[in-house]
């Protein structure tokens, strides 16, 4: 088995192919001027004088697509520094006599190997040298470098999940539990937000009477424990967003500092 790197883009820095190539199941790639020329009705390396007029990155990257790769190989998707792709050759090379892949300037990649391509693969950065080449054979330990990126991806992308999963189920639960001590805590107030003292029924009317937004000063994520009147502050919206813009959460006692502050014309 043979790992190989490779970019699916017109020129260096062109038109990314690779969402094509996954759609058809292939890899993919064309050279003029033997982008219609059926290289498996050719010895190798013929037509010569074709071949000839090819850079010497292109005739490698042609070659290993036409001649080298086989069933059982491994191909990662470049795009910048990033593999994006990665998946498994299923077939020798054959030439697309359909077009099915084409080119914002009508140039069909014909050459190409059948690929079963990994649906799941996490975009990583990894990088593996600057070569002028569109298809490059990765060593073993190139391999064990994106293999183990790939990995610590989805970990981190799993326990991201996982966190935020409990954070909405703590959420949701805390809701649930205390809606009778937010009201509670509505109720006694005058609606007045305990950081700037906006009062959206003097601002709206009749459809602000009654209307703040109860926050909770304890991370809803730290754990369970008993809330109580004093772990809930009444905001209005805008204060609400400030306090939110950090992580943790900026106090409710230091956001009315800035506040006075900024007013007060003092360094904030």
């Amino acid at each position: 088995m043979t790992a190989w790197r490779m970019s699916f883009r017109v020129g260096n820095q062109g038109q990314p192919m690779w969402r094509q190539c996954l759609e058809f199941g292939v890899a993919a790639i064309t050279y003029w001027p033997l982008g219609d020329v059926d290289l498996s009705r050719h010895a190798k390396g013929e037509p010569r004088d074709l071949w000839a007029q090819l850079q010497p990155a292109q005739k490698a990257s042609l070659r290993r697509v036409a001649y080298e790769m086989q069933a059982g190989d491994i191909i990662y998707v470049k795009q910048g520094p990033q593999i994006v792709g990665k998946g498994v050759v299923k077939g020798p090379y054959f030439f697309d006599r359909r077009a099915r892949i084409v080119d914002r300037y009508g140039t069909a990649w014909r050459h190409q190997v059948p690929v079963e391509w990994a649906p799941d693969f996490p975009t990583v950065r990894v990088l593996l040298g600057a070569e002028p080449l569109t298809v490059k054979q990765l060593t073993q330990a190139e391999v064990d470098q994106i293999e183990s990126e790939a990995r610590t991806a989805v970990e981190t992308s799993a326990t991201k999940g996982a966190l935020e999963g409990e954070v909405h189920v703590a959420e949701v639960e805390f809701r649930r539990r205390n809606r009778a001590l937010i009201e509670a805590k509505k109720a006694g107030s005058d609606y007045r937000c305990e950081v700037c003292g906006f009062r959206f029924d003097e601002a709206y009317g009749e459809i602000g009477r009654q209307f703040i937004i109860a926050h909770h000063t304890r991370p809803i994520a730290s754990g369970p424990r008993k809330t109580t009147l004093d772990d809930i502050a009444l905001l209005c919206a805008n204060c609400h967003a400030m306090i939110h813009t950090h992580n943790p959460p900026i106090t409710v006692e230091a956001l009315r500092a800035r506040l006075r502050r900024r007013f007060d014309g003092q360094p904030r």
